[in-house]
């Protein structure tokens, strides 16, 4: 199978199995500006990703301790 095709029949099974987003998984990719990248970068530093008992996800900012 050409490689054109698989990349197609993914993008087809990520439409209705992959995650959710908002956009066109097939429109053209957006490169990121330097602010989007130093404000990515800043939350990085300042919150951590924590999962609790029941599968949920949210963020939780550093230097606090969760009961």
């Amino acid at each position: 199978m050409p490689k054109k095709k698989r990349r197609d029949l993914t993008e087809w099974w990520l439409t209705y199995l992959g995650p959710a987003q908002v956009g066109n998984i097939r429109g053209p990719r957006t490169v990121l500006t330097d602010d989007e990248i130093a404000r990515n970068t800043e939350l990085q530093q300042q919150f951590d990703r924590v999962v609790d008992a029941s599968g949920r996800t949210f963020l939780v900012e550093r230097g606090t301790t969760g009961t």
